[in-house]
């Protein structure tokens, strides 16, 4: 017995758009801007943002990528919460590539300019730490412990109270040089 298929409902052109250009005014970005990011035309992000155009799914995946949200929030019917909440124990947690490094979310991924997290830092006996940069700026405020941050070519001890900010597009990288894991809330801006 053959079934039917029932036709799949038609891509939600408006309501993509109207999520896009949500996400797209929370991070800064003009059309202009975000055509760049995404190797696209500036006229093809508007008639996308008013629900002219359908984008592709390679180009949603860019966008879910520069905007920083994940690519179903642009079928979510719901307009994002105007206060979240995050209850203990309900955070996102980031591991890095270095098994001792951790992330634990503090905000929500909503497409916002900055994000906060607790970076936790393992004591470790690896001496070689990996540099890494991205755009925008760092603020830390250390909880716990004791870390180095190299930042380009200058070497930081930083201990607990002590707080420190810097441009994240000089390399950087971070070591736990004391006893007990080095706990630090971080904030990150994205340009």
């Amino acid at each position: 017995m053959e079934s039917k298929l029932e036709q799949p409902a038609e891509l939600p052109k408006e309501l993509i758009g109207s999520k896009i250009r949500y996400f797209r005014k929370n991070r800064g970005y003009t059309t202009e801007k975000l055509a760049d990011l995404i190797g696209v035309s500036q006229s093809l992000i508007s008639q996308i943002e008013r629900g002219i155009a359908a984008p592709s799914l390679d180009t949603l995946w860019k966008l879910s990528y520069f905007l920083e949200v994940d690519v179903f929030s642009f079928f979510e019917e719901q307009e994002p919460e105007a206060v979240k909440i995050i209850r203990n124990g309900e955070h996102r947690k980031l591991q890095m590539s270095r098994p001792e490094v951790w992330y634990e979310m503090l905000t929500p991924n909503t497409g916002k300019k900055y994000k906060f997290f607790k970076m936790i830092l393992q004591v470790t006996e690896t001496q070689e730490q990996p540099l890494m940069f991205h755009s925008g700026e760092e603020s830390g405020y250390m909880l716990q412990g004791s870390m180095e941050v190299t930042i380009g070519d200058q070497v930081y001890q930083i201990n607990e109270g002590d707080s420190i900010t810097f441009d994240s597009t000089s390399p950087h990288c971070f070591k736990n040089i004391g006893t007990i894991p080095a706990v630090g809330i971080w904030m990150m801006s994205q340009e």
